[in-house]
């Protein structure tokens, strides 16, 4: 007979999980709204799907089963559903886990950095970590690439090309500049050996994405540079853009990139 207590917290963390799906569209998420839908909110296997875990152990693990669930899985689940750091905590408590693990911190740039950014008044340009976390923008690099209204995880290029549907649209040569990310990522990854972060960010990806598991096992290297892409702009089209990276005085792992247009794709072309 299941004893009171573990029945109440199994009803609670299926709860718990059911009114975080809930409350999520597909539109928060990237992914198109699609049929008719008999209740709100994103449907078990878009979560599953959105965290890389199977749609039968997500869905056993909001039913409350008695079933063993990884860091990662947590982790995964965490990330797909948004959950903030109380929430994430929460979810933690209710499987029998008092303490959730302490995530990346955060990093900060300075004001007169970030005076820079806002200067750039015609380009689109933002600081970005050797993880690939851009951490400050401007307004022309928050218009082109949507950092603010995602969550801060969610601000990955890694995870923006390659799990993030809506972002792998504003890419027309994704099959080209997917594996130059990878490679930029591979060679900041070989400097920063003993990076706990480094090291986790590599094996979700492996994990998430069979496309960057190919890429990955590559082992192209590319450095941070000068180049040219085409983003495709809502209302605009397909837009070239001649980008170029700077090192931040005194951060080694900090990069300072900035996007100057050149004009249409097609204009260009001819």
């Amino acid at each position: 007979m299941p004893q009171p207590h573990l029945a109440r917290t199994h009803r609670e963390l299926s709860d718990f999980l059911k009114s975080r799906r809930a409350r999520l569209s597909p539109e928060d998420v990237g992914l198109p709204n699609g049929t008719r839908r008999r209740a709100p909110g994103l449907r078990r296997e878009e979560v599953a799907s959105l965290a890389g875990v199977g749609l039968t152990w997500y869905t056993w693990f909001e039913q409350g089963r008695d079933i063993r669930v990884s860091p990662d899985f947590l982790e995964n689940v965490s990330r797909a559903l948004r959950l903030n750091g109380a929430e994430r905590q929460h979810l933690y408590v209710l499987i029998g886990r008092d303490t959730a693990p302490a995530p990346t911190p955060t990093r900060k740039i300075s004001p007169a950095l970030q005076r820079v950014l806002d200067d750039f008044a015609r380009f689109p340009a933002y600081i970005r970590t050797a993880r690939l976390d851009p951490i400050a923008w401007n307004k022309h690099a928050d218009k082109l690439f949507g950092f603010a209204r995602r969550q801060p995880a969610e601000r990955n290029f890694l995870r923006l090309v390659f799990l993030d549907a809506e972002f792998r649209d504003r890419m027309p040569n994704w099959s080209a500049d997917a594996p130059a990310v990878v490679a930029k990522f591979r060679a900041d990854y070989a400097k920063s050996r003993g990076d706990q972060a480094m090291e986790a960010l590599a094996q979700e990806m492996e994990q998430r994405s069979q496309e960057f598991r190919q890429l990955w096992r590559r082992h192209d290297v590319m450095a941070s540079g000068e180049g040219i892409k085409t983003i495709h702009v809502k209302g605009k089209g397909n837009m070239l853009f001649e980008h170029t990276s700077f090192a931040v005085n005194g951060e080694p792992d900090l990069n300072l990139l900035v996007y100057a247009p050149l004009g249409s794709s097609v204009a260009r072309s001819r």
